[in-house]
Formats: structure tokens, C-alpha cells, sequence
């Protein structure tokens, strides 16, 4: 964001307007605020019934979706309710340096590792429906599935840890105007916009998109040319696991990579910085609805919860006042 020094109150209350966005406040905070309860309470549900069943844990097609539910929780219990916080006061709450650095670092780097972590796990699920074979030892499996995304955890993390709290220049900690989050310096300076705009926005985006797509059309070719029903049986449950979560990061990631895309490109103006702050606050419930998907596309979780709500449903059933069920047959009385 534009520098803040040397300018007057009526400049500065104009550059924060031009970074905000069209949506009330109030609106912002309830939105935000049901979202990351539902959202929170699902992905524990979730964890729970995936660490407790053994054969679900040991899955290696589960093991990202762990991994990345564990990352947004972090998010979750950390930055939205500051985010929360924020709309509630707004420019009255004085932040420290170090809580400002805090909010930056946990932000961007919980953010991206969901991003990032996912884009590997496209790559990875090529693996594991085509070359599973890859990964038959323990030697194999560490090195083709369990290194990659402790890799891209230390990378985002240790990243924006160096770009926050080891900064080239001098940050201002302002408070955005659109969630409140604490900007850097560093990405203002151009190699480093730069670098982050192609690795960790537009780069984790398209392979992401490119990943499934090609996903798809090796399962449907595969499928057509050696028509084996047990293997395709698996197959679909893996590709449409990965196809519902790729699509829920096409709706909300795309719109803001693109502009990310053309702003790198030399394209600016107004127009695109109100466009980048709006997409940047429905890229964020990427967050929120990512447990949600993760039940819907997991067919072993989505049985549980249909059986779970079918019991329910059986047990509170009413019968007429002329009935009652006894031994299991309901008879007249």
C-alpha cells in the first residue's frame, strides 16, 4: 500500500477509502462471524472422525485434507477474530508493532500455505491414481508424499516470517481498511511484489486449475480405454474429492489472481484496486467453506453424517395418536 507519510488527514482518509470496499461493516462482521463458527465447528467435527478411524487416517488421499484443515484452523482462531475485532472498533484500536507483525506473519502465511499446500496436493493425486506404485516402501512414501508438504510448510511460513519480521525498509503498521490486517513494506519494493504476485499467487492458482483439468481427462481416457470397474470406482472417489475442492479455489482465488495478473502486467487505476480489495475479501472464505467441501466430497465422511442424520431422523419419528411401536411393530391401539 501507498506510503502514509507526509500526508495530510484529508489525503489519508481518501487513499483508505479507495483501499475499502462496498460492503457495510456490519455486514462484514456477521458474515465473517457465522461462517468461522460453522466453519470451525465442521472442520473439528471432520478431523475428529478422520483421526479417529484408523483407515481413514492411513489414507494417503485424506492426508492433505488433514493437513490444510489443521492450517485454517490457525487462521481461524487467530486472524479472524482480530479481523472480527477490527470491524467492531475500527480505527480507535492502537496496535503495537509487535502484535501488528504478529497479525501480518499468521495472516499471509496461513493463507498461502492453504494455497500452496493444495496446488501440491493436484500434483500428488496424478500419483496417486496413476503411479501408486511409486509409493509402495516407506522410503518412497516420505520422500513422494510427506516431504513435499512438510517443504511447503517451511517455505511459507519461514517466507513470510523473513519478509515480516526482517524487512528491507520500514513498515507503517496501518490498519487495512478492508479487514484491518497489517501490511508490509517489502512487497511494496518491486522485486519482492513481484516474486510473491508469480510464486505465491498466480503460480499455486494455475497449477491448481491446470492440475484438475488434467485430472479429469486422464480418469474419463483411462476409464474409456481399459474399462476397469473396481480401479474406476476408486478413481472417481479420489478425482471427484479433488474436483469439488479445486472448483470451491477456482470461484473464490481466480477473480483475485487475475487481477493480480493484470496489475503485475502494467494495468492500474482505481477500477482495479477496489476490484483487488473486493476479491480479496470473498477469497478469504475460501477458508470457511473448505470443511465443508472436504465432508461433501469424502464419501466415507459424507456416509457417516447420512447415517448420523438418518438415526435422528428414525428415532424422532411421531407416530399417530392411534399407534404405538412396540418390539420393533408398530399396532393400533
Amino acid at each position: 500500500m501507498t506510503s502514509y507519510l507526509n500526508l495530510t488527514a484529508q489525503q489519508s482518509a481518501a487513499l483508505l477509502a479507495m483501499y475499502d470496499i462496498d460492503i457495510p461493516v456490519s455486514v462484514r462482521f456477521w458474515n465473517y462471524l457465522i461462517l468461522d463458527v460453522l466453519s470451525i465447528t465442521c472442520a473439528l467435527v471432520i478431523l475428529y472422525h478422520l483421526l479417529a478411524d484408523r483407515t481413514l487416517r492411513q489414507a494417503p488421499r485424506n492426508h492433505f485434507i488433514i493437513v490444510l484443515l489443521c492450517v485454517g484452523l490457525i487462521y481461524q482462531l487467530t486472524t479472524i477474530p482480530f479481523m472480527l475485532h477490527f470491524y467492531r472498533v475500527g480505527y480507535s484500536w492502537k496496535i503495537t508493532p509487535a502484535f501488528a507483525n504478529f497479525w501480518t506473519f499468521i495472516d499471509n502465511s496461513s493463507f498461502i500455505s492453504v494455497l500452496i499446500g493444495f496446488a501440491w496436493a493436484t500434483v500428488e493425486r496424478h500419483i496417486l491414481i496413476f503411479h501408486n506404485s511409486w509409493m509402495t516402501t516407506k522410503r518412497q512414501r516420505f520422500f513422494i508424499h510427506y516431504l513435499p508438504f512438510m517443504l511447503v510448510l517451511t517455505y511459507c511460513y519461514t517466507y513470510w516470517f523473513f519478509i515480516v519480521f526482517f524487512a528491507p525498509c520500514v513498515n507503517l503498521f496501518v490498519l487495512s481498511p478492508m479487514n484491518g490486517v497489517p501490511g508490509t513494506c517489502t512487497l511494496t519494493l518491486k522485486f519482492w511484489g513481484t516474486y510473491d504476485s508469480i510464486f505465491n499467487q498466480l503460480l499455486p492458482t494455475f497449477t491448481i486449475i491446470l492440475a484438475s483439468v488434467a485430472l479429469l481427462i486422464r480418469v474419463l481416457w483411462q476409464k474409456s480405454r481399459l474399462n476397469r470397474s473396481i480401479h474406476w470406482r476408486q478413481q472417481r472417489k479420489m478425482t471427484i474429492q479433488l474436483l469439488s475442492i479445486s472448483l470451491l479455489y477456482f470461484v473464490f482465488n481466480f477473480p483475485r489472481s487475475i487481477i493480480r495478473a493484470m496489475v503485475l502486467s502494467g494495468v492500474s487505476g482505481y477500477i482495479f484496486v477496489k476490484l483487488n480489495s473486493h476479491f480479496i475479501y470473498f477469497a478469504i472464505q475460501l477458508i470457511f467453506f473448505f470443511p465443508f467441501i472436504c465432508c461433501l466430497a469424502t464419501s466415507e465422511l459424507s456416509k457417516k453424517f447420512r447415517r448420523f442424520l438418518g438415526n435422528n431422523s428414525r428415532h424422532n419419528t411421531v407416530l399417530p395418536l392411534n399407534e404405538v411401536k412396540l418390539g420393533g411393530n408398530t399396532r393400533k391401539v
